[in-house]
């Protein structure tokens, strides 16, 4: 079942994209580790959450069903994560949490195929997209953090054939085009921290795997790259 009116916002962290898709007029299903966030989030959006428009699971994404510990970052709420490493990079864990986690293919099944997936959920994007692989339901449009190379194959050999690496440094000075290519037709001003445009509204051309592979490996084989020099990038991609 295709749901084109639908998204996934697969890590919701303070409600920044899930609010601009809401925004756009999409039926949203946000995806969020951390019960506090959660919480917060059931409050702002609450309107929404009655109407219909939006829900929120406290859940995690991963490869296996189960409860796992989830490691809150003390300094950002964005590298919270399932994987100790990256939930306790700098200033370390605040609180260690159990959240139940379910394989990327059951929100599919309970919810249906989403017109767009945001994929950042720190440390299992790539296991999102394994699982996709392992079904036949395809979103039209996906974007995942950070892209590496064998992001892009496995895209490929799923049938992905339109690809943009975006910089996220510079979503602040990114647009909705007027009139709207996906949803309603608004100004939106993208805040720090956010995923910015999705699917059609996307800056820049549609580029071939060739032709993004170029600026993916351009961009992770930069000597010394720093984040604040470099920026950091997601990858999106466009059904054939």
């Amino acid at each position: 079942m295709s749901t084109e009116k639908t998204i996934f916002d697969l890590g919701m962290n303070v409600g920044q994209d899930t609010a601009f898709y809401l925004a756009k007029g999409f039926r949203v299903f946000a995806i969020e580790a951390d019960p506090l966030l959660v919480r917060d989030a059931e409050n702002h959006f609450k309107n929404e959450i009655e109407t219909g428009r939006l829900t929120i699971l406290n859940i995690g994404i991963g490869d296996k069903e189960g409860v796992f510990p989830f490691y809150v970052n003390a300094k950002y709420s964005e590298w919270s994560s399932f994987d100790k490493e990256i939930g306790c990079r700098e200033g370390g864990c605040k609180e260690v949490v159990d959240i139940p986690m379910i394989p990327f293919e059951q929100l599919l099944t309970r919810y249906g195929t989403p017109y767009y997936v945001k994929i950042d959920i720190e440390g299992n994007d790539f296991m999102v997209l394994q699982r996709l692989a392992l079904i036949d339901a395809r979103p039209k449009y996906l974007s995942v953090e950070n892209g590496w190379p064998y992001m892009l194959d496995l895209l490929v050999s799923m049938g992905y054939s339109g690809f943009k690496f975006i910089n996220q440094a510079k979503v602040q000075s990114m647009q909705c085009p007027s009139p709207a290519r996906e949803g309603r037709d608004i100004a939106w001003p993208f805040p720090w921290g956010s995923s910015g445009p999705f699917g059609e509204d996307t800056p820049g051309e549609w580029q071939t795997a060739e032709q993004i592979l170029v600026d993916i490996n351009a961009y992770w084989d930069t000597p010394d790259r720093d984040a604040n020099i470099h920026g950091w990038y997601d990858l999106h991609a466009k059904l054939a």
